[in-house]
C-alpha cells in the first residue's frame, strides 16, 4: 500500500480489503465468494451507516471456508491490518469453532490454550444458562414443544 492510500480517512482499510477479496476471488468457488463478497458488502454498509454488524442476508449458506474468509475480511475492515491469523477453537462437545487473533497470540501456545480454556468455559455457561432457561420454559408452558 502507498503512504497516501494509509493516510485517507479509513487508513488503506478499503485498499487492504479489496485487495485481499482478490486473492480469494482467485482461489475459492465462484459461487461461495459471490455469497462471501455480498456478505461483505452488506456489512461493510452497516458499518459505514454506524449501524452494527450482525447477521446478514445468505449467513445460513456459509460453508466453513466462508465463515473463515468473512471473519478474517472483517478483522481487515476493522482494523486495518492484516497480521491476524486464524485459530482453531474446538467447542467443549468438539464442534469446530475459530478465532482470529493477533499474530503474537497466535505464536504463543499458553496465550492460545488460556483463549481455548476461556472459551470452552463461555460455551460451557451459555449451553448451561439456555438449558436452565429452556426447563424453566418447559415448566411454565412457554415452550413451543408443548
Amino acid at each position: 500500500m502507498n503512504d497516501e492510500n494509509d493516510s485517507g480517512p479509513d487508513g488503506g482499510r478499503i485498499d487492504r480489503v479489496s485487495l485481499y477479496k482478490e486473492t480469494l476471488k482467485a482461489r475459492m468457488d465462484p459461487k461461495q465468494y459471490d455469497i462471501l463478497a455480498k456478505a461483505v458488502h452488506e456489512t461493510a454498509h452497516l458499518i459505514a451507516e454506524g449501524h452494527e454488524a450482525g447477521p446478514v442476508g445468505g449467513a445460513s449458506q456459509f460453508t466453513d471456508e466462508v465463515q473463515r474468509e468473512y471473519a478474517t475480511v472483517l478483522a481487515i475492515l476493522l482494523t486495518g491490518r492484516m497480521d491476524h491469523r486464524l485459530v482453531e477453537l474446538p467447542g467443549p462437545d468438539g464442534s469446530p469453532s475459530f478465532a482470529i487473533v493477533e499474530t503474537v497470540v497466535a505464536d504463543d501456545p499458553a496465550k492460545l490454550q488460556e483463549l481455548r480454556e476461556k472459551q470452552r468455559r463461555f460455551v460451557t455457561e451459555q449451553q448451561a444458562l439456555y438449558s436452565e432457561l429452556d426447563g424453566i420454559a418447559r415448566a411454565s408452558g412457554l415452550s413451543s414443544d408443548g
